[in-house]
Parts: C-alpha cells; sequence; structure tokens
C-alpha cells in the first residue's frame, strides 16, 4: 500500500467523512522522510514545527531526567501520527523525544500549514477534534492505570494494544513503560507463560 492510501485509511479512521481530496492536499504538503534507528524525530527542549504520520517503522516516546535517566512514555507503531502536541500548540520545546526504534519512514508536515488549511475548511475539525480526542484517552487510560493496577494489569494492558511492539524492542523499554524494572518484568513475563 502506497504512503497515500495509508495516509486515506489513518484519517478516515478517526473520520470516514473527509473527503479524498482533502487528505490530498494534506499529502501534497508532506515530506516523506527516512529515519534511521536511534535517531530522533523530535527531541526534548527544541522546539518542533512539525507532526508525522508513521508510514512504516516504531518509535519511542520518552522522557529524561536531570540524572540521565529515561522513562517511556509510549511508542509509535505504524499508521499512526506522531506529535508533540502540547508543544506545538503553545509553541514552546518539547518536554519529551520522540525515537526510532528501527529504520523507519515517515510523512513529514508542517504544522503551522495543517492549521491554515484546517482554518480555511472546517471539513478537517472532526479528524483533528478526534486524533486530539484519542491523544487525550490514551492518556487518562494510563494515569488511570498507574493509579489503579497493579504491574501484571499493566503488562496485560500493553500486551493488549501493543501486540506485536515487544518482540521488536529492548525489554528495557517495556519496563520503562510499565513503571517497573527489567527484574519484575522477567518475572511477570515468566509467571504469565505457567
Amino acid at each position: 500500500m502506497d504512503s497515500l492510501c495509508m495516509l486515506q485509511k489513518s484519517i478516515k479512521s478517526f473520520d470516514p467523512n473527509i473527503p479524498d481530496s482533502l487528505i490530498k492536499q494534506l499529502f501534497y504538503i508532506c515530506v516523506e522522510k527516512a529515519i534511521c534507528k536511534g535517531d530522533r524525530f523530535i527531541n526534548a527542549g527544541e522546539v518542533s514545527k512539525h507532526m508525522a504520520f508513521n508510514v512504516d517503522g516504531l518509535f519511542r516516546y520518552f522522557y529524561v531526567d536531570e540524572r540521565g535517566n529515561d522513562f517511556t512514555k509510549g511508542f509509535g507503531v505504524k499508521n499512526k501520527f506522531l506529535i508533540s502536541y502540547s508543544a506545538l500548540a503553545q509553541n514552546r520545546p518539547s518536554y519529551f523525544s520522540i525515537e526510532a526504534l528501527q529504520d523507519s519512514r515517515i510523512l513529514m508536515f508542517d504544522f503551522k500549514a495543517f492549521s491554515t488549511m484546517m482554518e480555511k475548511d472546517i471539513r478537517w475539525y472532526p479528524f483533528a477534534f478526534k486524533l486530539l480526542e484519542s491523544v487525550y484517552i490514551m492518556k487518562e487510560l494510563r494515569e488511570k492505570s498507574f493509579l489503579l493496577d497493579d504491574a501484571a494489569t499493566r503488562y496485560k494492558e500493553f500486551k493488549a494494544y501493543y501486540a506485536d511492539v515487544e518482540d521488536q524492542i529492548k525489554l528495557y523499554y517495556v519496563a520503562s513503560f510499565l513503571g517497573i524494572t527489567p527484574e519484575t518484568l522477567s518475572r511477570l513475563r515468566k509467571n504469565l507463560r505457567n
């Protein structure tokens, strides 16, 4: 499937009524870019001007504290958007980085140009609203999970949501995402196999 078809399918999953002609307008302002494993789409502390659509690859959203410890916030999988939304909306440095965990391909586009497209055509608003809604829902579910669920439940939810991710990344990233040590993750995995 080509990049435009993938973008159309993803956008229509948020809003099936959005016309193909609008999606093509967005596609025409995109730049297809290869990102090598270990490179970053967004760096914490930098003001980003872009968002992207993940055509093929896997990314990790993560924070780094003042001692250099990193904490995985989430993962950017194929056919999903990559964004530090609050940083873009407030035109401020991002609090987190987005790093490629494998060689990846993205469609990168200027956020300001997309905002201008939305201002000119209100048919973009349902998509934009549902995209933000999905980010908010994920954030709320993650907060609930950390406050109310045990590590085993969080791990099961991770496996359900990110079905194929675990086999493609370092287990340290999974442990970090779950808020547990790699040793605890090893015990959880062993217990679930038995």
